[in-house]
């Protein structure tokens, strides 16, 4: 029986407070660490105890414990304090890639031209802390127009990692907010984007990491309120800049085609607009990408599973298929922008060739609009997929030992099918008995 002070909310719920300490125990440790690289076992026991707090938090939302959660505003208190708290660890390898395409483009150079490691120009490489660590050194740019825009500006600012990665963690926090203001409008509680904000996945992915897959973000959250709005014009333009910061997002046009085609304009304009700068380089923009997705291959389920049957190209063609057609099939149907995405990042994730624990949060951003346990457990197991980001700072070399797959996967697909046992059972239990005679 509640009491009168949990009716009213008057006291914090006690998982809560707990989850916060525990994720904050996490972001403490990481902040001691500096490079989780160097001290994996100490990171991946911090990672369990940030995802049990995580997990606290996540239930509490599920039981409806929001009236007893606090102000949003001091949860995004306490959000800003974790990003900060982080920003002087050491990043990814990416963000050296991040910084040099930027400075280069103020030389005057294409980065989707130019090659880091045939560079000869000395304006390009001297005393420069970030050419002998980029990497894939044999690949031109692979980011798309609006990321290079981006690094062209973080560059102006310093030939720095760390001024790249504080302007991209800004964008995320922006994100989040954006996240809770679309929360407001659908008349829920804006707690609900914690389950994007204080997942450790997050946290390691952009507080620390830096990827520039917030810009993004950015852009999906403000498109779905445009597009919870009606409108669709605005909404197909940020569609045409998350296409832009990250080419993966171009998934999101048929649920444009079938709410407006007509609005898909507006992102094509954006996306026209985004490439002009980089124009002189003509289909070479797509080098690396097409390079990259065609000839690797890590942590792919389904290219994975279906490879030894169907061959290497064969399943890369089945993987894409099955994107495609799932696109439209989910694009018939009266979803909004968030459940949309969720599901269409989902099995994009599933069918990628080459898949990073960051991808993941392509679909935990909108979590709270289909929440599925299952894959709140997948970014949890996450913490084994950095077993390859250690032995490559180390030693260069990109291996993934053969028991991540395994060790990542095994216990999502439990989960998955314990859940679709559960809620059959529970839509059976809702509905009369066919055989009865009650009619």
């Amino acid at each position: 029986m509640r009491t009168t002070k949990d009716t009213n909310g008057a006291g914090l719920a006690k998982p809560i407070v707990v989850g916060w300490l525990l994720v904050a125990g996490f972001v403490v440790t990481c902040a001691i660490l500096g490079d989780y690289r160097q001290h994996l076992r100490v990171f991946q026991l911090a990672w369990v105890a940030g995802a049990v707090g995580f997990g606290l938090i996540a239930r509490s939302l599920f039981r409806g414990d929001t009236a007893r959660s606090g102000s949003w505003s001091l949860w995004m208190v306490g959000i800003v304090a974790i990003r900060l708290a982080l920003l002087h660890t050491v990043p990814s390898d990416d963000l050296h890639r991040y910084v040099w395409e930027g400075k280069i483009q103020r030389y005057g150079a294409n980065p989707y031209t130019t090659i880091p490691a045939n560079t000869n120009d000395p304006l390009l490489i001297r005393e420069d802390p970030n050419w002998p660590k980029i990497n894939h050194p044999d690949y031109p740019a692979i980011y798309p127009p609006l990321s290079q825009l981006v690094f062209r500006l973080t560059s102006a600012l310093g030939n720095s990692v760390y001024i790249v990665k504080g302007f991209l963690v800004f964008i995320e926090l922006l994100a989040i907010a954006v996240v809770g203001r679309l929360l407001l409008l659908l008349n829920r509680s804006p707690h609900w984007a914690a389950l994007y904000a204080l997942c450790p996945l997050t946290i390691t992915s952009f507080a620390i990491d830096g990827h520039q897959d917030t810009l993004m973000l950015l852009a999906l959250a403000g498109a779905s309120i445009c597009g919870h709005r009606q409108h669709f014009w605005k909404c197909g333009a940020l569609i045409g800049v998350a296409i832009s910061a990250k080419t993966v997002a171009i998934v999101l046009l048929p649920w444009l085609m079938f709410r407006r085609p007509i609005a898909v304009l507006a992102a094509i304009a954006v996306m026209v607009g985004c490439y002009l700068p980089y124009s002189d380089a003509g289909w070479h923009v797509f080098d690396s990408l097409l390079r990259f997705g065609g000839s690797t291959s890590s942590l792919g389920a389904l290219v994975t599973l279906t490879e030894p049957i169907l061959g290497d190209r064969r399943a890369r063609m089945f993987a894409a298929l099955v994107v495609a057609v799932f696109a439209i099939y989910i694009s018939s149907k009266r979803l909004d922008l968030p459940r949309y995405a969720t599901r269409i990042f989902a099995v994009l994730f599933l069918a990628l060739p080459v898949v990073h624990a960051w991808y993941l949060t392509w679909t935990l951003f909108f979590a709270w609009s289909r929440v599925r346990v299952a894959w709140l457990m997948l970014c949890v197991t996450a913490a084994v997929y950095f077993e390859a980001e250690s032995h490559r700072s180390q030693t260069g070399e990109w291996v993934m030992p053969t028991w991540v797959f395994a060790a990542w996967y095994g216990p999502f697909a439990l989960a998955l099918i314990v859940e679709y046992v559960w809620r059959k059972r529970a839509r059976d239990q809702s509905q009369p008995y066919l055989g009865s005679d009650s009619g």
